[in-house]
This record gives C-alpha cells, sequence and structure tokens, in this order.
C-alpha cells in the first residue's frame, strides 16, 4: 500500500456538530461509486476519522480542529473557520496512478460535499491559499468562449480553399485565337493616333515653313559649290518632313547617295564636271 503521494483538500466550516462526518462520508462513497470506484471496505479509525478502500484509492475523511499556526491565507475577508473537513486520496498503485485523474477525482469529492456541509472555504491541495466557495465552485462552470477562441473556431469551420497554383510554361499564354483580335486593335488604335498627331491642324504650316527656310538657306548659300548644297538641303529637308514622309524620302537619299558613292569611285563625276556651269 503506498501512501507516499497524497492528493488532500479541506473545507472551512463554520461549525462542528456530529452530522458534518457522516453527511461528507456519504458523499465521498457516491462519488467513488459514480466514477467507477465502488468502496470495497469502510473502516471508522476514530470518532473524527473514516477510512474508505476501493480499486485504487484510499480515502481519509477526517474532522480536526484549525491548528494554531496556518499555513493557508484567508483573502476576501474570510472569517476564520471553527474546524477543518480534511479529504485525502492517496493511489494504491503509485506507478500506475494518473496524476490529472485523482485529482479530477478529489476536486468532485469536494464539490459534492460543499451543499452538505457549512462551509465557507476551500484549500486545495498545497495552494496556501484559502478560496470562496463560489471560487471554487466557479471552476466547474461552463466558461464562455472569448473573442479569440470563437474566432478560431469560425475560422476552423469555414471550407478549407485549396491553394492557387501559378501556371507554368504555355500556360501563362491565352490562346492565339483568344489575343489576336485584342492586339489587332491595340496596334490600329496606335497607327490612328500617330496620324492624327502627324496630320494636326499645325502640321502642315510648321512643314511649309520649315521647308521656305530651306529654300532660303540653300540660296544664300555659295554657288557653284558642286554636290554639297543639294546635299546638305537634301538633308535639311529630311529632317523637318513629316514622320511617314520622312522615312520615304530617307530612303531615297540612300539610294542617290549610292548611286552618286559608285559614279565618283568609277571617275566619271570628275569626267562629266566640265558639263555643268
Amino acid at each position: 500500500m503506498a501512501e507516499n503521494v497524497q492528493y488532500a483538500g479541506r473545507l472551512g466550516l463554520e461549525s462542528r456538530n456530529a452530522a458534518t462526518l457522516p453527511a461528507a462520508v456519504s458523499a465521498v462513497v457516491d462519488t467513488l461509486e459514480d466514477f467507477g470506484h465502488p468502496a470495497d471496505a469502510i473502516e471508522a479509525r476514530a470518532e473524527n476519522t473514516v477510512r474508505l478502500q476501493c480499486d485504487n484509492y484510499l480515502v481519509t475523511v477526517r474532522l480536526r480542529r484549525v491548528p494554531l499556526r496556518r499555513s493557508s491565507k484567508l483573502t476576501g475577508g474570510m472569517l476564520q473557520p471553527v474546524s477543518l473537513l480534511e479529504v485525502a486520496l492517496s493511489p494504491l498503485h503509485e506507478d500506475h496512478c494518473d496524476q490529472e485523474i485523482a485529482e479530477l477525482l478529489l476536486a468532485e469529492m469536494l464539490r459534492r460535499t460543499l451543499p452538505v456541509v457549512d462551509a465557507t472555504s476551500v484549500e486545495w491541495l498545497k495552494s496556501n491559499v484559502a478560496l470562496t466557495c463560489d471560487q471554487f465552485l466557479g471552476v466547474f462552470e461552463p466558461q464562455q468562449a472569448g473573442p479569440v477562441l470563437a474566432e478560431r473556431e469560425a475560422a476552423a469551420s469555414r471550407p478549407v480553399q485549396p491553394p492557387r497554383t501559378r501556371p507554368r510554361g504555355r500556360a501563362c499564354f491565352k490562346p492565339v485565337e483568344q489575343t489576336a483580335t485584342a492586339l489587332e486593335a491595340h496596334c490600329e488604335r496606335a497607327f490612328q493616333a500617330a496620324v492624327n498627331r502627324s496630320a494636326g491642324p499645325g502640321a502642315n504650316a510648321a512643314a511649309t515653313q520649315a521647308r521656305a527656310r530651306m529654300r532660303k538657306t540653300v540660296q544664300a548659300g555659295p554657288q557653284g559649290g558642286g554636290w554639297g548644297g543639294p546635299l546638305q538641303a537634301s538633308a535639311l529637308s529630311a529632317s523637318i518632313l513629316a514622320p511617314r514622309r520622312r522615312l520615304r524620302f530617307v530612303s531615297h537619299l540612300l539610294l542617290v547617295a549610292a548611286l552618286f558613292l559608285f559614279l565618283d569611285s568609277a571617275g566619271m563625276v570628275q569626267a562629266a564636271r566640265p558639263l555643268f556651269p
């Protein structure tokens, strides 16, 4: 029989009478039977102590006087009790005893004993702090879930959505049949915007003024300067034309320049110089 480990709780009583101990023993016996540990033997060790033995536990119920030096502190303006009712639970098989189950069984014994005795305080295990009866009984009441717990429960009840998978390879692009129409419309809008900018109300006037300035510059230049004057005029006119006309003019200018270089390399330009005034 192992008595080294013991779980004990005490109830502070307002009065001491002969009916207190039998009422407490009856509540303890009912608790053991309801939790599957019926009492096999009940032994009265003295007029103030009763010992009950079941399959796994040895329970001692003792009514004692309050010692002069108490280790427990009274809180909340509680009065000093007249006597103490102690309920101690000792496992018979210490190696096969679960501490939490033993403590829960002891707590249930104290809870059922409270209504049948005039208790004013509860001392739980070795806490050295006396609790009021309402504080002790409040542990057994169901607590309302806090906002954090309620949010977690709501999140757990929501359907789990599968994570989105990022497309890879050809899956990143839509089929040509879906994008061709949108691409053609976008290009058409870009071309139309370019045409509108080039054909604006001030575009023709600006081009006319630029060509007039170019002619004045060419006419004011030295006469008989050879091929440099026409080429310079052509380059200036190419820089002030509209974008689409400028591209066409540059292509023609490149062809003329290539032909001129070919004739110059063949010596035909030098031979034809006396023919021009």
